[in-house]
């Protein structure tokens, strides 16, 4: 096991970080108080979840509401499938910067 201070840690991080990844317990320290440990972690070890943008989050809402209204409503299998349909095109509401920037083409007058 190795303890170091997070002074030391800074400076060797990647060696550190490396012997975790051997198996070694690597302890990182404030002072003389044990504050956190670098532990090697897998893919399996984690569980990321789909996270939603407040738009498409909104765009959720208002579509739930509207499904209630009209007596239908989506079922997604999984959160990332209802992630996936909210960023499709055909979920995607127009930015109000692409249509005003638009400029249309008007003969001029003289």
């Amino acid at each position: 096991m190795q303890i170091v201070t997070i002074r030391e840690a800074k400076a060797r991080l990647n060696a550190l970080v490396e012997a975790a990844l051997r198996g070694e317990e690597v302890v990182l320290m404030r002072g003389s108080e044990h504050v956190a440990a670098i532990v090697p972690v897998s893919a399996d070890d984690l569980e990321l979840s789909p996270r939603l943008s407040d738009p498409q989050a909104e765009r959720l809402w208002q579509q739930i509401a509207a499904e209630r209204a009209d007596g239908a409503s989506l079922v997604f299998e999984t959160a990332d499938k209802a992630v996936e349909h909210l960023s499709s095109e055909r979920a995607r509401p127009r930015r109000r910067s692409e249509s005003s920037s638009r400029k249309t083409s008007r003969p001029r007058r003289r």
